[in-house]
């Protein structure tokens, strides 16, 4: 046998995980750069748009009405415009016991529906008595 020449075990190659920790870092780098740079344009974008928004803005008209304060008013919001504005429901927990309140006093109480046609209106446990007493009205059965 020849002379076979072996390197020293420790100039040895080793594999690597093939992972280029630089460019890792280089990337990060970069990316984090252009986030910060378009946090900027964009902030800059509405800093610019305000200032125009500012500077178009008219002023009020001296004989104009007040701008107006809204409130809510029995669970409404009540704007305090003179312009018609749809109804919105703010306060649903009021509304729901007010219905309640209205539904328990027409079955319980007596009261018109039409005065003039003559329709009243009955306490439904006064009903039920009524309609077991006189029972349901039926047709003879057809021959």
């Amino acid at each position: 046998m020849t002379d076979i020449n072996h390197p020293d075990s420790a100039a040895a190659r080793t594999e690597a995980d093939g992972i280029s920790y630089r460019g890792l870092a280089w990337a990060l780098t970069i990316l984090t750069i252009l986030t910060l740079l378009c946090y900027l344009v964009i902030v800059g974008f509405y800093k610019f748009m305000e200032s125009r928004a500012v500077a178009e803005d008219t002023n009020r008209a001296p004989l104009a009405a007040a701008p107006a304060e809204p409130a809510i008013v029995d669970g409404r919001v009540e704007s305090g415009s003179t312009a018609p504005v749809p109804p919105l429901l703010v306060g649903e927990p009021v509304n729901l016991r007010n219905f309640l309140a209205h539904e328990d006093q027409v079955l319980t109480t007596y009261g018109w529906v039409d005065q003039n046609a003559g329709v009243v209106r009955l306490p439904i446990e006064r009903a039920k008595e009524l309609l077991l007493q006189r029972g349901l009205p039926s047709r003879e059965p057809q021959r």
